[in-house]
């Protein structure tokens, strides 16, 4: 790998021994992958929470403010988690206090959010924004944050972006779809596509909406590995099919059709009663749109369930500012910005013991997935509108769609 004589100085230790572990680390990985040379990085986000605190202590030993951005995943909030009387560790609690500290001396922010694109003028999402970014681990964010640098390789490569998947939808009318059917969607399609390929969806109207759009590419790597969705007429490396697949023919087209969206639909749903003991949005956190419609779905309403909306730091002040947050809060609810379907503190045995919610409904097929095998309850998956009101009843009266 050819290195500048800035990264031969970082990776001969003349820099802090921080910096030298993780150059040390992403040479390393980017000789197992031939990659030419490192690359300057200009955003980092990373997650403190995640990360083993003796990794995190080599990583960040010595290491000082670093000129570019850095933001964080959601955490887990430990000090929050006991004062809602949920049975957390001391040590937990200490672990966490520690790695906080040593975030603020580095100068980053403590976003905590898996939508940081929603707070920062940065491009941070391939899809969506056309983003240089390879779909790495914990261990290897950190390296490239605490080094600004990442190898040359994978999505970083233009030739890499290319669709190599098309995906066509078959007689179905989106004209009424919400949030929850663009999930779906993406969920059925991740789990058709091998691998990190990248895929092209095309027959959406154009232009859709945001939170269209997220909703849709935010559920393919979680059914499978899918790192890069191209949106024909939506996302910035599509504006045809032709440019999303570099003019050349997909290796394998995958047609989506009212059979295939009612079979992922009722797989999303992992229950046996219409009992619902918690609802869940904010997977990914959710934009001020969304809290803005949950909040008129609930004024003046009280719930029967606990309810938890993940959101960033930002976006949860902004919706104080817009008088949500209190409506929200008076029926029941509470925002957290952790992630609300893996960390989620009402459903996680290991943080709510015997206070566990044991089934959750959610308008997200991410967090359906994650709530189902990561906390083993059962998992009701509908609208955002019959999740309110399961969460007003505490029974399910959601129903698969009619595909028209």
């Amino acid at each position: 790998m050819q290195l500048t004589d800035e990264e031969k100085r970082m990776l001969n230790g003349e820099f802090a021994p921080g910096v030298q572990k993780a150059v040390e680390l992403l040479v390393k990985l980017g000789d197992s992958f031939d990659a030419e040379k490192l690359v300057p990085i200009s955003y980092g986000h990373i997650s403190y929470d995640l990360c083993p605190e003796d990794f995190w202590n080599l990583m960040t030993e010595g290491v000082p403010p670093t000129p570019h951005l850095v933001t964080t995943h959601p955490s887990s909030q430990p000090e929050t988690f006991k004062a809602w009387g949920l049975p957390v560790a001391d040590q937990w609690v200490e672990e966490h206090e520690r790695k906080l500290k040593r975030f603020k001396q580095l100068g980053w922010l403590r976003t905590e959010t898996c939508a940081e694109y929603l707070l920062c003028m940065q491009v941070a999402n391939n899809s969506l924004f056309g983003a240089r970014v390879d779909r790495m681990g914990v261990l290897v964010s950190l390296a490239a944050a605490v080094s600004g640098r990442c190898p040359l390789m994978g999505l970083l490569l233009q030739e890499n972006r290319y669709a190599s998947h098309l995906v066509e939808l078959d007689d179905l009318d989106v004209t009424d779809w919400t949030l929850s059917h663009y999930h779906c969607l993406g969920y059925y399609i991740g789990d058709q596509i091998p691998g990190f390929k990248p895929v092209a969806v095309n027959g959406l109207p154009p232009n859709l909406s945001f939170d269209f759009v997220r909703a849709l590419v935010i559920s393919m790597p979680t059914s499978g590995a899918v790192t890069l969705g191209h949106i024909v007429g939506s996302t910035p490396e599509a504006p045809t099919l032709e440019a999303a697949l570099g003019n050349r023919k997909p290796e394998q087209v995958i047609r989506v059709g009212k059979q295939e969206m009612s079979e992922t639909w009722e797989r999303l749903n992992v229950r046996d009663d219409d009992i619902v003991e918690h609802v869940s949005f904010g997977c990914p956190h959710a934009t001020i749109d969304e809290i803005g419609r949950i909040s008129a779905l609930l004024e003046g309403k009280k719930l029967k369930t606990s309810l938890l909306i993940g959101a960033s730091v930002s976006v949860e002040a902004l919706a104080r500012h817009q008088g949500y947050a209190a409506i929200i809060e008076k029926a029941g609810g509470h925002f957290l910005p952790v992630c609300p379907s893996i960390g989620n503190p009402f459903t996680r045995r290991d943080i709510a013991g015997h206070k566990q919610a044991k089934s959750a409904a959610t308008n997200s097929a991410r967090s359906a997935h994650y709530l189902a095998t990561v906390s083993g309850v059962k998992v009701f998956f509908g609208t955002e509108e019959e999740c309110i009101k399961a969460a007003i009843t505490g029974r399910w009266k959601g129903e698969i769609p009619k595909w028209k």
